[in-house]
């Protein structure tokens, strides 16, 4: 196991921002025009059945308040997608993600995404009320899902006496 620090991939790090956030309005889109479709709006004059005439029906229509940051979403997409020197940075694509979500949670279409958090835990060395145990650690890891336990894994080493 390595425990130095790890290589960062620069090129990756250049490139997958931008490319998830081409994805996101991707998802976005197609999630939008499903759920126009599957509630029996239909497109007319002069809205065109593109991803920017669905937010501007949508706007139109007073469906979603926050259609501007839909706007924005398309507009960065249209900017990736036609020069090559424009990118996204992680904090941008955070905030995309957090949009996007925000509209299809309003929808219907998701449910807001649990706060996962990851944790590993090591106790201190505590004496054995066991004689036949002179110490005692406890480990555990596992996963609090919004602040609350929902999964753990423990165990205790023992140091046993000569």
């Amino acid at each position: 196991m390595y425990v130095g620090q790890t290589h960062r991939d620069i090129l990756l790090e250049q490139l997958l921002p931008t490319l998830l956030c081409i994805k996101g309005a991707s998802i976005l889109d197609d999630s939008l025009s499903v759920w126009l479709n599957q509630n029996g709006h239909v497109l007319k004059k002069p809205y065109r059945n593109d991803f920017n005439g669905r937010i501007c029906y949508i706007g139109d229509s007073v469906l979603y308040e926050n259609f501007d940051e839909l706007h924005a979403i398309r507009k960065e997409r249209n900017a990736y997608a036609d020069d090559p020197g424009v990118k996204s940075s992680w904090d941008e694509l955070e905030v995309d993600i957090k949009s996007i979500e925000a509209c299809l949670v309003a929808f219907g279409l998701v449910v807001k995404t649990k706060n996962l958090e990851y944790f590993a835990e090591r106790s201190a060395v505590q004496e054995s009320d066991d004689s036949k145990i002179a110490f005692t650690r406890r480990f555990s890891y596992g996963v609090k899902e919004d602040g609350k336990l929902a999964l753990e894994i423990a165990w205790n080493q023992n140091t046993l006496n000569e």
